[in-house]
């Protein structure tokens, strides 16, 4: 996802792209392979040489780290499996940067934090790697910092990467896990009410709940008075604007980029599926081929597909379409995330699908992880 990351894999430094990648078998070599949380290298650090990758300067080997968040791997992917084994490589790369951290400087500043993104990285290698042991390893490391006499008045840090972690599990349109999700979430925001990451905890919760807007709604709420910065507050608010438009009639007018003129209004009797995407953000390129696949798996006088692209510059999006083979409208104004109709649909995040019914009331604003079973309600309910 390009803006808007997940919370689990954002505010850990492990910002990755993860959106529809397959899960492979365990890799060779991988950490869940040890018994230990992190591998120290033995000795007590007096006089043998840094872990390989560590400079022996604490505070430029941290910058180097630090680093690293900002360069996640990106733009070559074409396809999944390219995904896949560009995101396993890049967090093996943090991964040996984090455990030559530890081992190297133990009593560092930035141990402990080191400790907290190791987790973080853990858990997500277990989730895309099917790999319980890199789970439990994970849960070893915030087992044992909760243990640490400096983590004594960082209680929150750990239970934060708990809930955040927990994240990670949850699959937004079946409800597995929600309702404990939730629990922890509000749990976390009850114990540490002053904790600066509450108000963005609920508001990455709740996009876990755009099929059930009274409970989005509710988190979205109770988390506004208390963001701290204009860019959690814009969010915010642009997560509201899109569920006050769901469940009602959506209307949306535009030319695109090869001049087909689009109303919704005309395109009622069919289900609209509506793709918002952008050349320079990996995930939705690379689930493009994926919705055009899916157009066509439905009767041209069932399913009309129509796309939003957030380029800066309209002439060049008409070639982009051709290579990847996309015939359906697709609207460019040219001003990405400034654009009035972006503006107006509260779009913060990429690739967005959302799904319109035949009567022209928009029934889903997160279609990507059923869409097919979402189509076929939209087709079925409002036919009848």
């Amino acid at each position: 996802m390009t803006r808007r990351l997940p919370i689990g894999a954002c505010l850990a430094g492990t910002a990755v792209l993860l959106i529809g990648l397959p899960r492979p078998a365990l890799a060779q070599g991988s950490s869940a392979d040890t018994d230990t949380p992190w591998q120290v290298v033995p000795g007590d650090g007096s006089s043998q040489a840094p872990p390989a990758g560590m400079s022996g300067d604490a505070k430029a080997d941290w910058q180097q780290i630090e680093a690293m968040d900002s360069t996640p791997p990106a733009g070559q992917w074409t396809t999944r499996e390219q995904a896949r084994a560009g995101t396993i490589e890049y967090l093996g790369r943090q991964e040996q940067g984090l455990r030559g951290f530890i081992a190297a400087y133990p009593g560092d500043t930035h141990a402990s934090e080191a400790k907290l993104r190791l987790a973080h990285l853990l858990a997500t290698r277990a989730d895309i790697e099917q790999d319980p042991r890199q789970r439990r390893a994970s849960d070893a490391i915030l087992d044992e910092l909760e243990k640490e006499p400096v983590m004594k008045d960082r209680r929150a840090d750990v239970e934060f990467a708990r809930v955040s972690i927990f994240m990670q599990r949850v699959d937004a349109l079946s409800g597995a896990n929600r309702d404990t999700l939730l629990e922890k979430a509000r749990g976390f925001a009850k114990q540490f009410p002053e904790d600066h990451r509450v108000a963005a905890l609920l508001a990455e919760v709740a996009s876990a709940f755009d099929d059930q807007p009274r409970t989005a709604r509710a988190l979205l709420e109770q988390a506004l008075p208390d963001a701290k910065t204009a860019e959690l507050r814009a969010r915010i608010g642009d997560d509201l604007k899109r569920l006050a438009l769901l469940g009602k009639p959506l209307e949306m007018r535009w030319t695109g980029v090869d001049g087909t003129r689009v109303d919704l209004a005309s395109l009622r009797g069919k289900v609209v599926l509506i793709y918002f995407f952008a050349s320079w953000s990996p995930p939705s390129m690379l689930e493009l081929d994926w919705a055009r696949q899916l157009t066509g798996r439905a009767p041209a006088d069932v399913l009309q597909a129509v796309g939003i692209c957030l380029d800066s510059d309209p002439v060049s999006v008409p070639s982009m379409l051709a290579q990847h083979e996309i015939t359906w409208p697709v609207y460019c104004d040219g001003h990405g995330w400034q654009g009035e109709l972006v503006r107006s649909l509260g779009i913060n995040s990429l690739p967005e699908l959302w799904i319109v019914d035949r009567e022209g009331v928009l029934r889903s604003l997160d279609a990507k992880d059923d869409a097919v079973a979402l189509i076929e309600k939209a087709a079925g309910e409002s036919g009848q």
